[in-house]
């Protein structure tokens, strides 16, 4: 089973954090998970420390996170010093490093044309499909969900501010949404 389906719940909002000082209040959250969108690699063992005391699962964003090399050693070095319990990254070869790593992965997809979605065809084609593809923005879920077959959990992300955006989005099979909106956290 998809170990990250085992830990977001149907219609889920997961906070992502865009200030270090907001931490504070996604722990506070009902969502099992955290997205950090911000900080450095300098931040990571004292936030995933912290975050775990919760008992919720950090998730990186390492396209964001300053000081991760876009590299395999970059994804190496944060599964040995167990900075995070996954990552989020548009670059698939991370994602699939991260896979071998044991890390949770979340692909982020733009969106924007048929290219971006023969792109993610060509990935679950052959056999790469990450825990989850985090689609952006998140009002292009839906068409994802419609045109593309797959295992893998579908989370969306992105100018999501009111309550009502999300339920509408759950309703057309979205399982969770990343917002920074802190208003919609719990």
């Amino acid at each position: 089973m998809n170990k990250l389906k085992a830990l977001v719940k149907e219609n889920t909002l997961i906070p992502g954090v865009r200030d270090l000082n907001d931490i504070v209040e996604a722990v506070k959250a009902t969502s099992n998970i955290i997205f950090l969108l911000t900080g450095s690699i300098l931040d990571l063992e004292n936030i995933v420390r912290f975050v775990r005391k919760y008992g919720k699962k950090l998730i990186v964003n390492i396209d964001l996170v300053e000081g991760i090399a876009f590299d395999r050693k970059g994804i190496e070095y944060l599964a040995k010093k167990d900075l995070c319990d996954g990552i989020i990254s548009t670059k698939n070869n991370l994602v699939r490093c991260a896979m071998k790593e044991n890390l949770l992965t979340i692909q982020r997809v733009f969106l924007i044309d048929s290219g971006s979605l023969n792109s993610i065809k060509n990935l679950i084609d052959k056999n790469c499909e990450p825990d989850a593809f985090e689609i952006l923005p998140a009002v292009a879920a839906p068409y994802f969900i419609n045109n593309i077959k797959t295992s893998s959990m579908i989370i969306a992300g992105g100018l999501i501010t009111k309550r009502s955006e999300a339920e509408e989005l759950f309703k057309k099979g979205v399982r969770a949404i990343s917002t920074s909106e802190k208003t919609l956290w719990n």
